[in-house]
């Protein structure tokens, strides 16, 4: 009798634990009901941001710091648009005094690359800069700028590629912290 409660227990604890049968452990070809077929990522769309930007400094008297970080995204073959933001510093010391400024803003961009090299790009800049026309030596304004111009780009690696611009300030006014109506300028443009 001792002997058939004992078979009659066994039994019933594996029927209980065959209950716990798990494909990850035997190998069953079905799935669980939990599973999900995941959908394929769309990363296309990565292939298409890039980021660049421009570094300027001089260190001394005077000194000039200057940044200009860019996201952009390229719509169709060999047409980028961005956006960025743009900050400037400059002090100088002289006998009359030291002086500082910094100036900050955004700016957008359309540039459309002709053949591997060249490209033409228009600008626009929006500046919170020194009033100079201001009695009040901390007065700022907002100062737009519309620049047009082409450039060349060569590239370093298969993401990555220098550039250089010569861009024309259409809109030149009174408030203009550029000095010349042309601008140069150098940068670096990726992609990821």
């Amino acid at each position: 009798m001792k002997l058939f409660r004992i078979i009659a227990l066994l039994l019933v604890l594996s029927g209980v634990a065959n209950a716990q049968k798990d494909s990850v452990y035997y190998g069953s070809k079905h799935a669980r009901q939990n599973d999900k077929p995941t959908a394929p990522k769309n990363t296309v769309w990565k292939e298409n941001v890039t980021w660049g930007g421009n570094i300027q400094a001089w260190i001394g008297n005077p000194t000039f710091i200057m940044v200009t970080p860019t996201m952009g995204y390229t719509l169709f073959k060999n047409f980028n648009i961005g956006v960025g933001g743009i900050y400037n510093y400059t002090s100088y010391n002289s006998y009359y005094g030291n002086y500082s400024q910094s100036i900050y803003g955004a700016h957008s961009y359309a540039r459309y690359v002709i053949g591997d090299s060249y490209f033409v790009q228009v600008q626009y800049d929006k500046l919170h800069q020194p009033n100079l026309l201001s009695a009040e030596p901390n007065d700022k304004v907002w100062v737009d700028y519309l620049l047009i111009g082409g450039g060349f780009r060569q590239d370093i690696s298969d993401k990555v590629a220098l550039s250089t611009s010569i861009m024309y300030n259409v809109n030149k006014v009174p408030l203009s912290i550029y000095p010349s109506r042309v601008i140069i300028q150098f940068g670096i443009v990726g992609s990821f």
